[in-house]
């Protein structure tokens, strides 16, 4: 992850964790040097510089370039997109794979680890997003967008998404064949539930 100045176009760190390609990065709406980042390696970063490396930087052009992420969480498949909610508390991250559980986390910065995990894409959640009313939306393969109850403090599905019969079977398919080519299931499947109902389901608002 590289992080230029604007202005004068010079580059000023750069942050050498990530194995793969980076896929995703975003800033956090209350701290301007802490930022998220996600990518091929399976992995999520959260980053932060302090004062006194930014004035460093900025007044001496003395960059360092051993900063170290503050928080990271390996995720089961390729992680596609991060986002800070509007407060900063918190950051989502969504990841997914062809064949694999396809899954949105999120992370309370307070604790540096998943507090909540959602999911029922049927296929890899390429974008997630914030809106100012604290709702979380993701967007995935299969051309739905799923909304969330962003302030929720337990894990849940997007309300609304009761499935049909046949595609509880299908993923009952899924979770067992997924069971079958992975020793740690519980880290990487969300709750399924079939018995919620609201209307905000499939409504999109970006």
């Amino acid at each position: 992850v590289r992080i230029w100045d604007a202005w004068s176009k010079a580059l000023l760190w750069t942050l050498r964790s990530h194995r793969d390609h980076v896929t995703t990065v975003d800033w956090s709406p209350t701290k301007p040097f802490m930022l998220a980042s996600g990518g091929w390696d399976r992995r999520f970063h959260l980053w932060e510089i302090d004062g006194a490396e930014v004035e460093a930087c900025r007044t001496r052009r003395n960059c360092s370039e051993s900063i170290s992420p503050v928080v990271s969480g390996r995720h089961p498949q390729l992680v596609w997109s991060v986002a800070f909610a509007p407060g900063g508390e918190h950051v989502a991250a969504c990841h997914g794979a062809v064949g694999q559980s396809p899954t949105v986390v999120v992370y309370c910065l307070d604790t540096g680890k998943v507090c909540r995990r959602l999911g029922r894409h049927r296929d890899t959640p390429l974008v997630v997003a914030w809106s100012r009313g604290l709702k979380l939306a993701s967007a995935g393969m299969e051309g739905r967008v799923l909304i969330y109850d962003g302030d929720a403090s337990l894990d849940d599905m997007p309300q609304g998404d009761r499935d049909t019969p046949e595609e509880a079977v299908e993923w009952l398919e899924d979770l067992l064949e997924l069971h079958r080519n992975t020793s740690n299931v519980s880290d990487s499947l969300p709750v399924v539930d079939s018995g919620l109902s609201h209307p905000l389901a499939r409504q999109a608002f970006w």
